[in-house]
């Protein structure tokens, strides 16, 4: 009977030491084209100097066919409409832009304004001055984040000029 509890056992110790995973297990990360522009940002909309939206998200996300020059920005969220005349609902933009990745830069001039979730459009807007500061900016509960700013004019409005300044959004729920 011993000698069957020290198979038992010795056959135990083999099925431990096979289960062991020997694989080197350092993944490499692989990020988007656009990493580190690429992201959600918690943002405050000005129009012509005067505060419209705050803690608004706005997204800079990598294209379908993973451009390296070219990424998608949203302000709002994809069923957000533009009101002509409403100052406080004429802000919201969808679609694609240049960006410059070594220089953290993105603009874009006269793009199709797809906000809503519309697949064309008549209405356009114009990005200016778009940059990201890596650990630029500090959020309300204090983690250091990274800050977005842009300009924006659209054809929604016309003569008005927006500002758009934020951070990184954290996840934190005092953010």
């Amino acid at each position: 009977m011993k000698k069957f509890r020290y198979i038992y056992m010795l056959l135990s110790c083999l099925w431990i030491l096979t289960a062991c995973n020997s694989e080197d297990l350092s993944y490499d990360i692989e990020y988007t084209p656009i990493h580190p522009l690429g992201g959600q940002y918690t943002v405050s909309v000005s129009r012509n100097g005067a505060v419209v939206a705050e803690h608004v998200d706005c997204f800079l996300a990598n294209t379908s066919d993973y451009d390296k020059d070219k990424c998608w920005i949203r302000i709002g969220a994809y069923n957000s409409t533009n009101t002509p005349g409403d100052a406080a609902k004429s802000y919201f933009i969808n679609g694609k832009i240049s960006c410059n990745v070594p220089e953290l830069s993105f603009s874009g001039a006269d793009v199709m304004n797809l906000a809503g979730n519309v697949a064309s459009s008549e209405e356009t807007f114009t990005v200016t001055d778009g940059k990201l500061e890596l650990n630029g900016a500090t959020a309300p509960s204090g983690t250091i984040a990274d800050k977005i700013s842009f300009t924006y004019t659209t054809t929604v409005d016309p003569g008005a000029t927006y500002t758009v300044e934020g951070y990184r959004y954290t996840g934190w729920t005092e953010d």
